[in-house]
């Protein structure tokens, strides 16, 4: 055990235990602006694991390189109270997820607490996502981003890197890459690169890299070519926009398993079977196109991000499909109803597919573009199958409290992973949370998409429960109703081919948004026909 391993993570933790014991200490909210959007990222060469001649950019690696990696996605919709959580899921290490889970409960808990019934937007919000950082046979590392926005407009931004010791079976802080003996040596090369940085208060740093872990120090993962990228909590280290951290040489430094740790990053592969993934020969890095290197040994800040490039993404395997072909129902004649689903694709969406096929139905998927990255199979089968996908933005933030410039990010780069699987470049959009306004209008407006909300709320999201969300897609639907649900909850997939069966047996036609709308106009709001 490691007494110097920080509040987040006291020691390593067995899989097995009990996740209580990882429990995350409490966020700081300050009364600052919110990072920026989402950076693009571009493709690097294979970098030689010994070379740490430059900098170089955060890694981030292409979710393929982990055949089967899927998202864990969980949110609530009620005002005042929003929150979205996505975390990786594994093959064969699925109580990695749980413990994710676990640590981030308390975190959670506290924001329900603090923020009840706020009734103005925009609405207090929980976003947590992640990137690949790491992937072979003895190690695999995340990066979780924690954005935390109260009352007040007040905002918290932590950020972890978690790694997955597959040879021990347990969880490692940040703190294991480093060897304990190093770990005065470790700090003092942050805090000399810290100094140099202009964007970087040094205050505010020293108080978390005084000579131990204890101060909450706990992002470490590698560059490009190969240093050290230590990253601080934002609000805690600089009032920049996006993130911030800080590149120091490695040598001398790392422990047995940062060693491991350094080669997952710099060359990735499956961790069931040590062969490198086609499409994640090289690490993908990210960068901010408004920020440039500084003069000092650090890269420029960055969010790392696991963004797909027309250039490096797999070709996809079907050839898109155009929606509303000739000989789709006439809505204005027949009773017709559009089935909406949110927020994946998972690899759960597969068994709603199954069900969709099954009776004849064709649906409209909003995904969210991350998840999108990583289930890119979905799409093509959606799109192959007659499924129309919408965009659901990049991370699911809450579009209105963004700039117009980050909102663009958002919606783009999703498009880009839609259009990346296989689907047509999508002309509908439904912002998170339905939440919108006269920017997020204009924005759509300019990118040709109109915007898709929904009148039928059967709250999947708050009760996981098949029978009343059958119930309440029931009750509620009309002729012209666009029906909202989940495809990332089990039981709500488990519910639709009982719904389905239903609605059709009162005579409604299950159609998609673009053959219950028929032609969209741009920025606008659709609620229903």
């Amino acid at each position: 055990m490691r007494p110097h391993t920080p509040s987040r993570f006291r020691r390593a933790i067995p899989l097995a235990l009990s996740c209580a014991l990882i429990a995350a200490s409490a966020l700081a909210g300050c009364a600052v602006q919110p990072p920026g959007a989402p950076s693009s990222t571009v493709s690097t060469p294979a970098t030689s694991p010994n070379s740490e001649d430059a900098p170089g950019l955060p890694i981030t690696l292409d979710p393929a390189v982990i055949p089967g990696l899927d998202s864990s996605v969980d949110e609530t919709l009620q005002a005042g109270d929003y929150f979205y959580i996505s975390l990786p899921k594994v093959p064969g290490h699925e109580a990695w997820t749980t413990a994710l889970r676990d640590q981030l409960n308390p975190q959670l808990t506290r924001f329900q607490d603090s923020t009840p019934g706020t009734a103005k937007a925009p609405y207090p919000e929980f976003d947590v996502n992640w990137d690949l950082v790491g992937a072979s046979p003895k190690a695999v590392g995340v990066r979780l981003s924690t954005d935390e926005y109260g009352v007040n407009n007040s905002f918290s931004g932590k950020v972890e890197y978690a790694w997955l010791d597959l040879a021990g079976g347990v969880i490692r802080p940040s703190s294991y890459l480093i060897e304990e003996s190093k770990s005065a040596e470790f700090f003092s090369r942050v805090r000399a690169a810290a100094a140099e940085d202009p964007s970087i208060d040094k205050d505010l740093v020293t108080k978390q890299t005084e000579g131990d872990w204890k101060g909450g120090l706990n992002a470490v993962g590698f560059t490009t070519t190969g240093r050290l990228w230590v990253e601080f909590d934002r609000t805690k280290a600089s009032q920049a926009h996006g993130s911030v951290g800080v590149a120091i040489r490695s040598d001398g430094l790392l422990s047995s398993f940062g060693q491991a740790a350094r080669v997952s990053a710099l060359n990735p592969s499956d961790p069931s079977t040590g062969k490198p993934s086609p499409s994640s020969a090289a690490p993908t890095q990210s960068a901010t196109p408004s920020q440039t290197p500084s003069k000092s040994a650090t890269p420029s800040p960055v969010a790392p991000s696991q963004s797909p490039s027309k250039s490096t993404s797999s070709k996809p395997t079907v050839a898109p499909t155009t929606p509303n072909p000739s000989g789709a129902p006439d809505c204005r004649k027949l009773k017709c109803v559009a089935l909406t689903f949110d927020d994946g694709p998972v690899a759960g969406t597969a068994s709603l597919l199954d069900v969709l096929k099954k009776k004849g139905v064709h649906a409209t998927f909003f995904v969210v573009g991350k998840n999108a990255a990583v289930n890119p199979k979905i799409i093509r089968r959606m799109v192959a199958e007659g499924h129309v996908v919408g965009n659901h933005t990049w991370s699911h933030k809450q579009l209105t409290r963004l700039s117009a410039d980050q909102m663009r990010t958002e919606i783009t780069k999703a498009s880009s992973a839609i259009e990346a699987g296989g689907a047509p470049a999508p002309t509908l959009l439904r912002p998170p949370y339905g939440a919108t306004n006269a920017t997020v209008a204009q924005v759509a407006a300019s990118l040709g998409m109109a915007q898709i909300l929904w009148n039928v709320d059967p709250l999947d999201w708050k009760d996981r429960n098949s029978a009343k969300v059958t119930q309440r897609v029931l009750a509620a639907t009309r002729a012209g109703s666009i029906v909202l649900s989940h495809d990332i909850h089990p039981t709500t997939r488990a519910a639709y081919a009982g719904i389905i069966d239903a609605l059709q047996a009162k005579g409604y036609t299950l159609v998609t948004v673009p053959e219950l709308l028929g032609k969209t106009t741009p920025g606008k709001k659709y609620f229903r026909r």
